[in-house]
């Protein structure tokens, strides 16, 4: 899918801003964040943003070589929606010749910068080896950046990575709760494996006969005590 909207939302930053970050901090005000810096490194201007716009109308027109020779340049300068629409078409081999090492590049680039959409990209290309070497460790990164934003795709995923032991330690109960946020969102996906996993998740330990004999001689801790262990347990 082609990005249609963001050339007009404030491109974040590069890594070499990144990287340069530390050194300039200390000539910054007090209270300067690094989100901060970022959205000032600099704004889409409106003539790039009417440039974008001709590289879509190009696109819709299946002329995707003109639409690449259109977003190429923004995407030289930081665009996030021309880095992943570039990527798009280099990924597919669309008005130029496929790359996926190239396409990956700005996919990652755009989705270091907070492009969602750009890291469940980074995601499947590193998950299905598309045209580069599979590796499930980088595509657990991807989706875990992309979970943590709130993608259903991207927990559902996640969730996946972890009950398999894909790229991350085997671990069902991150499993289940990455389904269980993606279930949250309606993802059908995530229902399955949740009717699945719960029936056959293990209860709690029952209590010995020790156990039942320190708690009949132990107080119960006060009603606010529970209330607020209670509200800890369920924000």
């Amino acid at each position: 899918m082609i990005e249609l909207r963001p050339a007009r939302i404030p491109a974040l930053v590069v890594l070499a801003i990144w990287l340069a970050w530390p050194q300039a901090a200390a000539a910054q005000g007090p209270g300067t964040t690094v989100r901060d810096r970022i959205e000032q490194s600099r704004s889409v201007t409106r003539a790039d943003s009417d440039r974008f716009d001709e590289g879509v109308a190009a696109y819709d027109a299946g002329d995707f070589q003109k639409a690449f020779e259109i977003w190429l340049p923004l995407a030289q300068r930081d665009d996030l929606a021309a880095m992943r629409n570039v990527a798009t078409l280099l990924r597919q081999g669309k008005g130029v010749d496929r790359n996926p090492e190239r396409a990956l590049y700005f996919y990652e680039r755009s989705g270091r910068a907070g492009l969602v959409a750009s890291q469940i990209n980074s995601a499947f290309m590193y998950l299905d080896g598309d045209g580069i070497p599979q590796d499930y460790r980088k595509a657990s990164f991807w989706f875990h950046a992309a979970a943590v934003a709130g993608v259903p795709v991207a927990r559902y995923n996640l969730g996946v990575m972890y009950e398999r032991g894909l790229g991350v330690e085997e671990d069902p109960a991150r499993a289940l709760a990455w389904y269980t946020l993606a279930a949250r969102s309606g993802h059908a996906g995530a229902l399955d494996r949740l009717a699945v996993l719960v029936p056959h998740l293990p209860g709690p330990t029952p209590p010995t006969e020790a156990d039942a004999a320190l708690e009949a001689r132990a107080p119960a801790p006060p009603a606010a005590e529970l209330d607020r262990l209670d509200n800890a347990a369920n924000p």
